[in-house]
């Protein structure tokens, strides 16, 4: 997969029948799966080049800083799992004030047809663009005919009647629910970050402390994780939150890996939420945290094992 950044580069490029996708594709769920499934497939039946078009940094954050949603995925990450799509190629759009003032009509024109010269764009069907998201789908189609490309309108996806959408994934993430956000992105939400060093306590389970990229964390509480790390994967449990056993003041995410005693000061590594176990809970001493988390950790492995 070839990147560009910006797509004023693309100009002179003569691409052959582009066919193309356009979005945000926070958290690439299996709905966003599906849409640029079915554009590479349609460039490879029409001997095309497929292209994935998207912007950084959401644009919510230029305009409504206030309003911006926690991410699901941070831009490496997207750009991580796309490389793995099948996309040809990947046009990232700084996103300005400037280029937020682009009409509907403007955006259609200047931007995707002056420059992309698409032979084809498939979108979802609530697609909105252009200033104050005045553009519909229907008319990306109106003017799709009248400039010489086809559009194509994706319908969503449902499980158990709830649609995949990255709303729903942040709503089910917030609350804790990592399984039920793992069924609609197709894998378990991954959190990134960078290992430092804790608080040491000694009692016997030692910890790999995260301190997270700009991503969205679940609630406080313990969670079965898989994690990836220089050495391999591991499977693991983590807590979220402020130990209240030790007073903490300072909100916390302590990784424990099983069968694991490398160092990973400094390290990057990624933590995989498989499911749940419970919420943070003070105990009267650390005897009794010692014999939970040993409840914790036969129950995760239990989760884990099933989950292969």
């Amino acid at each position: 997969m070839k990147i560009i950044k910006g797509s004023h580069k693309l100009e002179n490029l003569n691409l052959k029948n582009p066919v193309m996708t356009i979005g945000n594709f926070d958290g690439l769920h299996i709905g966003h799966q599906l849409i640029i499934k079915s554009a590479v497939q349609r460039a490879k039946v029409i001997g095309g080049v497929s292209i994935l078009y998207t912007f950084n940094p959401h644009p919510l954050a230029v305009l409504a800083p206030h309003k911006t949603p926690p991410t699901i995925t941070t831009f490496t990450e997207k750009v991580r799992l796309l490389k793995k799509s099948g996309v040809d190629l990947l046009v990232t759009e700084r996103f300005t004030k400037k280029f937020a003032d682009n009409t509907p009509e403007q955006f259609i024109k200047d931007i995707l047809y002056q420059r992309f010269h698409p032979h084809e764009i498939l979108v979802g069907h609530d697609y909105a663009f252009g200033k104050g998201r005045g553009g519909t789908v229907s008319l990306l189609k109106k003017m799709g005919r009248e400039l010489g490309f086809t559009v194509w309108e994706i319908r969503d996806i449902r499980i158990d009647d709830i649609p995949v959408r990255s709303t729903t994934i942040r709503t089910f993430i917030s609350a804790g629910k990592v399984y039920e956000a793992s069924r609609l992105l197709g894998r378990p939400y991954r959190l990134t970050g960078t290992v430092r060093k804790g608080k040491q306590r000694g009692i016997g389970f030692a910890t790999a402390n995260l301190d997270p990229d700009k991503q969205l964390v679940p609630p406080n509480g313990i969670y079965a994780i898989r994690a990836e790390t220089p050495y391999g994967l591991f499977d693991g449990v983590v807590n979220i939150g402020f130990c209240p056993t030790f007073g903490n003041n300072a909100r916390t995410i302590e990784a424990h890996l099983f069968d694991f005693n490398k160092t990973l000061y400094g390290r990057r590594i990624a933590l995989l939420f498989v499911d749940r176990l419970r919420g943070e809970k003070k105990f009267k001493d650390v005897f009794s945290l010692k014999l939970q988390i040993e409840k914790d950790i036969r129950r995760a492995k239990k989760i884990l094992h099933s989950a292969l």
